[in-house]
């Protein structure tokens, strides 16, 4: 296991090109949204000292009271806000294909070609997120009956005791979450390395692959824990830092990005570690129709009747 991660790791750190990119196109949307936003919230606020409360810590009164006056002039930003995301899932999904074409050449990064294999692999994979969002979706209701159950059966309880009971739904929710997002990844590889195989037998292939090398989620979840690591970090920087002054909002900045950028990093790193693993243990590939030419099958059926012809005068013959 933890050479497959040591060794993905590695892969991701060498391609680094391709985080920057991934990263500077992600930095672009959020500054179309971060200026018109800044620039309504500095209007509506009329030069109002009340959200320096907000600067150092969050204040809900403050922050309700400006909802409450002012919240109509932010509803026009929300169809951008959910365009803008639905964009930035679209470029996501698109790199993935430009990502693995790059793992697998192992050549120097260009850019020109890095963007034209993330367009060959882009619509099976999208139609892959598609069947992938319906199993999550089903298994966030699963997830929510399973907590109702419990919670019934806790009702009335000690809070120690309703806390026990507590374990066994989130457990659960965060298996079944944890592996409907692995399993996304290793039917990524599996459409990338097969070009017959369609998003829908990729998704059940990847599930049974998963299912007899569970090595796999064990992977999965240490890059998770080390995600909560690194989100434990910044807000142990955020805390200590604070943004009381220009020159801590400007450091506070800095480090978001940088943690934004690791994020990049940690996303990349988890689908090379779904490469690295199918490529040490590969499925087979779908096997490609031959088709034979007329005059060849002509032959061949000609070839095949003499043989009978021949085969049948040696029997009587005999």
């Amino acid at each position: 296991m933890f050479t497959i991660l040591r060794q993905a790791f590695r892969r991701t750190a060498q391609n680094w090109q391709i985080v920057l990119v991934i990263f500077l196109v992600n930095f672009t949307l959020g500054l179309i949204i971060a200026f018109p936003s800044f620039s309504i919230i500095k209007a509506e606020s009329e030069q109002s000292l009340a959200f320096e409360k907000l600067i150092k810590d969050f204040d809900f009164t403050v922050f309700y009271d400006f909802m409450h006056k002012s919240g109509k002039s932010l509803i026009s930003m929300i169809p951008v806000s959910l365009v803008l995301s639905g964009f930035y899932i679209a470029l996501n999904i698109f790199f993935s294909g430009g990502i693995l074409s790059q793992f697998t050449l192992r050549d120097t990064f260009k850019l020109t070609e890095f963007l034209k294999n993330s367009g060959h692999y882009f619509l099976r994979f999208f139609l892959l997120f598609l069947l992938q969002v319906v199993f999550l979706v089903l298994a966030i209701l699963l997830v929510f009956i399973i907590y109702g159950i419990f919670g019934v059966i806790a009702d009335r309880k000690t809070e120690p005791t309703f806390v026990a009971w507590m374990i066994f739904p989130s457990a659960f929710a965060f298996f079944i979450i944890t592996f409907l997002l692995n399993v996304g990844d290793y039917a990524r590889v599996l459409l990338h390395r097969d070009d017959l195989l369609n998003p829908w037998k990729a998704f059940w292939k990847a599930t049974e692959y998963i299912f007899r090398n569970f090595k796999t989620m064990q992977i999965y979840w240490a890059v998770v824990v080390f995600s909560f690591a690194v989100i434990l970090v910044y807000l142990l920087l955020e805390s200590n830092i604070g943004m009381t002054s220009g020159l801590k909002i400007w450091m506070m900045f800095i480090i978001q990005q940088f943690f934004i950028f690791c994020r990049v990093f940690i996303r990349t790193w988890n689908l090379s570690n779904a490469f690295d693993f199918v490529s040490l243990r590969p499925i087979p590939l779908t096997p490609k129709p031959i088709i034979l030419e007329p005059e060849i099958i002509e032959e061949a059926s000609q070839e095949t009747q003499t043989d009978e012809e021949q085969d049948s005068e040696t029997k009587l013959s005999e």
